[in-house]
C-alpha cells in the first residue's frame, strides 16, 4: 500500500510537470537559397555574378537554389516567410530596395525584417550588410541597427583575420585575409548570440561569422566584408558555410516530447 501511495503521488506530480513544461523549440530545417547579384557593392558586378554562379553550382544541401532580380526577390521573400523552413538570401554588398527601402525608408516591418524575424537567414559579402542600396550608402550603419534592433556596427578597417578551429573544420577554403567590416562580439547582445565564428582577429572582431536571434531564430552571416579583391573565394566559402554548417545546424533531429514521456513512464513502472 505504501508503495502504491508513493507511486501515485510521483505519477501525478510527474504528469503535472509535463503538462506545464513548455514545448521544446526546434529550428526549422534548411530550405531554399536565393542569390542576388543584379547589383554589387565593393566588388565588380561581373565578379559577383561569377561568384553567385559558383555558389549555385557548389551547393548540395538546400532544397532549391535560384538567382533572382531585385523585382523577383520581393515576392520570393514574402512567399518564403513563415513557411516552416529556414530559407537564405545571399547578397554581394548591395541590398535590394524591394526588401528594404533606401534611406531606411521603412525601419520596421520591411519585407527584409519580416523575412529575418520569420526564422530565415541573410548572408552577405563585400560591402557592409544592409548599408548599400543601388550603389550608395543610403542606409548607412542604421540599416544593420534597424534589422537587428540592437546597437551594432561594423567599423573595423584593417582587421587581420585568421580561420578559427571552426573555420578550418567547416570552411576549408577560407584563408587569412584583411577585413574592413566585421561583427563585434561585444555588441552582440540578447536576444542575439554569436553562433559560430569561422574567422576572427583573436580579439572579438569576427568575419566570417553567423549570429543568431534566439527569439525569432533568424540568422545573419557575413564573409569577406572587404573592398575589392574580386579573386576571393566568396562563392566557395558561402557554399561551405551553408552545406557544412547550416545544413547540419538546422537539420538536427527534433526531440519528441511524447516519445520521451512514454520512455520515462516505462522506467517508472518498472521500478514498482
Amino acid at each position: 500500500m505504501k508503495k502504491l501511495i508513493i507511486f501515485t503521488a510521483f505519477a501525478v506530480g510527474y504528469f503535472v510537470a509535463i503538462a506545464i513544461t513548455p514545448t521544446i523549440s526546434v529550428a526549422a530545417p534548411l530550405g531554399e537559397v536565393a542569390i542576388y547579384t543584379e547589383r554589387a557593392g565593393w566588388m565588380g558586378q561581373p565578379a559577383a555574378v561569377r561568384e553567385g554562379e559558383e555558389l549555385a553550382e557548389l551547393l548540395k544541401k538546400p532544397k532549391k537554389v535560384v538567382t533572382l532580380t531585385e523585382k523577383e526577390i520581393e515576392s520570393w521573400a514574402e512567399d518564403h516567410t513563415d513557411n516552416g523552413q529556414a530559407d537564405i538570401i545571399v547578397t554581394f554588398g548591395d541590398f535590394p530596395a524591394t526588401l528594404y527601402p533606401p534611406g531606411n525608408g521603412k525601419p520596421d516591418d520591411s519585407v527584409a525584417e519580416t523575412f529575418l524575424e520569420g526564422g530565415n537567414i541573410f548572408l552577405n559579402t563585400a560591402d557592409y550588410i544592409f548599408y548599400v542600396v543601388h550603389g550608395a550608402g543610403t542606409n548607412g550603419e542604421q540599416g544593420l541597427k534597424n534589422m537587428m534592433d540592437i546597437n551594432a556596427d561594423m567599423w573595423a578597417d584593417g582587421t587581420a583575420i585568421k580561420p578559427t578551429d571552426d573555420g578550418k573544420k567547416y570552411t576549408p577554403s577560407l584563408a587569412a585575409f584583411t577585413s574592413a567590416r566585421t561583427f563585434k562580439a561585444a555588441q552582440i547582445v540578447d536576444p542575439w548570440e554569436v553562433e559560430v565564428v569561422f574567422g576572427d582577429n583573436g580579439a572579438g572582431l569576427l568575419d566570417p561569422v553567423i549570429v543568431h536571434d534566439t527569439k525569432t531564430d533568424g540568422r545573419i552571416g557575413i564573409a569577406y566584408q572587404i573592398s575589392g579583391n574580386d579573386g576571393l573565394p566568396r562563392g566557395e566559402v558561402f557554399a561551405e558555410m551553408i552545406d557544412n554548417y547550416l545544413a547540419d545546424a538546422l537539420g538536427a533531429a527534433a526531440v519528441d516530447p511524447n516519445e520521451k514521456v512514454t520512455t520515462t513512464w516505462a522506467h517508472i513502472k518498472s521500478d514498482f
